[in-house]
């Protein structure tokens, strides 16, 4: 009887270590993922900080060149009327325009990896296989992506054009490799 109560117990004691250790390692899981979620939002944090920089030098240079504008002699009217078109026509661009487009696009993307990570958890084992190795690629080309991004982010503004086509070809890599892991789930 007391052997049978040592045996129950060691029997006990190694399914509970099974279920502890199952645990630890969905805990460290979901640990990795809030770190990563955090890292990615101080991330954005400052990207917004500093776009809300640029706009704040947008602003206070507009306000700054409209003053003049308006306060100009005839003499020199001529030439600030010049000199404020081009600064309108730099701040009101299409460099502004697909800035904030391709931050958008690539939130978005950040958005449906975890989606798909999260579809990957409930797959079965092959399924799950399968979806997060496609994660990894896409992951890899979003990272590419927004090197590249950066990178335009700080070039003058007669490259950013040509940066421009690697970025939406990027997006396109990007947006079809997603497409493409939601069609393999569909399946």
């Amino acid at each position: 009887m007391k052997e049978n109560k040592e045996q129950e117990r060691k029997d006990y004691e190694i399914r509970a270590e099974i279920i502890v250790k199952q645990l630890l390692s969905k805990i460290y899981e979901m640990e990795a993922k809030a770190l990563e979620t955090k890292l990615n939002a101080k991330k954005s944090i400052k990207e917004v900080d500093e776009r809300l920089d640029s706009l704040k030098k947008q602003r206070e240079e507009l306000e700054q060149k409209f003053a003049q504008l308006k306060n100009a002699g005839q003499d020199n009217w001529d030439s600030l009327v010049m000199e404020f078109e081009q600064f309108l026509a730099e701040v009101n661009n299409d460099k502004q325009v697909f800035y904030e487009k391709a931050e958008l696009w690539i939130q978005d993307a950040t958005k449906k990896i975890d989606e798909l990570e999260e579809k990957a958890k409930h797959a079965n084992e092959d399924l799950k296989v399968k979806i997060n190795e496609q994660v990894e690629q896409i992951k890899k080309y979003k990272q590419s992506l927004e090197e590249k991004f950066d990178d335009m982010k700080k070039s003058q503004d007669g490259n950013w054009q040509k940066m421009k086509d690697g970025i939406e070809e990027g997006l396109t890599r990007v947006k079809d490799s997603i497409d493409k892991a939601f069609d393999y789930i569909r399946k």
